[in-house]
């Protein structure tokens, strides 16, 4: 007799058991969305076709712009104070900056050159432009000496100087001059490096701490090189009262204004008289005090701006003063008084100057 087969008892269900199997899938999932959400927000934007973006790093008291071309060539002008060079090399990271094919110092002061060794250590650099100004401090002489070890290729900035980035993109010298200036309230702020920088018609200024000289000399110079007018301005001096006149507004005729400077900052940066001056030209002003790092990308004609931070008009244009009056001389002048003292390089005189139309870096 054949035996018939056993049924199977159907395993036991426990409606909590699955419930809380439910649950926990549903909440690994949502941890899941979270988390890449996340990880899209720290990435920066990819790069668009045809797209220049220009990145004012949030490095505190002192100044690192980031300059990507639609070629993904990439130029770093200062790069903060020593406090910063982190996350001025994070930046780079973040940007997918493997080399720079130009670094500008602007001037020798520690908020603008401070970082630099660090990021001369970080990635390859092309070229590297120095305002040729003296300063016997030993963080201008550690950069100088990193300069010399790495072999980098070494040149003194003079207005006239033209250096086309890659396709459509050109950078042109405006200062310094030929003869220096001197015997002013900081010669190393007088004699910055200003650039100006074109896209098809968009135009930004960078002014690194000019000081009220400079600009008296630049609107002399005006169309003797590439001309000052300029869509946005990066404000010089982090808006210190002593630069940024009206005189200088009236030429450059910015709709849009950027200010580096640090939250708290005991100097009185952003001044409330140069805020003044500002608010009658531009349509725009954004301050990495208080909204982080600020991104501009723009197609060569329309331009739009993005912020770290949202913060309301009327904040950005509150100015600071400062707690005491150190600002008189530069608080970053050497103590010992000296104008200035040999390089460990060969000396700025005799450096490599380079001619207008050398400086295609492709």
């Amino acid at each position: 007799m054949a035996r018939r087969p056993r049924a199977r008892a159907a395993p036991s269900r426990n409606p909590r058991r699955t419930l809380l199997l439910l649950l926990l899938g549903v909440l690994l999932l949502i941890a899941a969305l979270l988390l890449h959400r996340l990880e899209i927000g720290r990435r920066p934007p990819p790069p668009e076709t045809g797209r220049l973006t220009v990145v004012a790093l949030d490095v505190g008291q002192g100044d690192s712009f980031l300059i990507l071309t639609p070629e993904r060539k990439a130029v770093l002008i200062d790069a903060g104070p020593p406090e910063a060079a982190d996350r001025v090399r994070e930046a780079l990271a973040r940007y997918g900056v493997t080399q720079l094919d130009l670094v500008i110092a602007t001037h020798p002061h520690a908020d603008h050159i401070g970082g630099m060794t660090a990021v001369l250590d970080a990635v390859p650099v092309r070229m590297f432009l120095d305002s040729g100004q003296p300063h016997p401090t030993r963080t201008y002489t550690r950069m100088l000496e990193k300069i010399r070890e790495k072999g980098i290729r070494f040149a003194v900035a003079e207005a006239g100087q033209e250096f086309e980035i890659g396709t459509g993109v050109t950078l042109s010298i405006l200062a310094p001059f030929p003869t220096r200036l001197q015997g002013t309230r900081s010669d190393e702020n007088a004699n910055s490096i200003v650039v100006r920088l074109e896209y098809d018609a968009f135009s930004m200024l960078f002014t690194g701490d000019s000081e009220r000289e400079t600009e008296e000399r630049l609107l002399e110079q005006d169309g003797t090189t590439a001309p000052l007018q300029a869509r946005v301005l990066k404000v010089a001096h982090h808006g210190s009262r002593h630069s940024t006149t009206r005189a200088f507004l009236e030429r450059v005729r910015p709709e849009v204004a950027i200010i580096s400077c640090g939250a708290e900052n005991e100097y009185g940066h952003p001044a409330p008289e140069t805020l003044n001056r500002l608010r009658r030209w531009v349509r725009e002003l954004h301050r990495t005090d208080l909204e982080g790092e600020i991104v501009l990308r723009t197609d060569g004609h329309r331009y739009e701006i993005h912020t770290e931070r949202a913060v309301a008009a009327e904040d950005l244009w509150r100015g600071r003063r400062p707690r005491f009056r150190a600002e008189e001389p530069s608080p970053w002048a050497p103590r010992n008084g000296r104008a200035g003292s040999p390089l460990p390089m060969e000396s700025s005189r005799q450096a490599p100057r380079a001619s207008p139309r050398e400086n295609v870096l492709r």
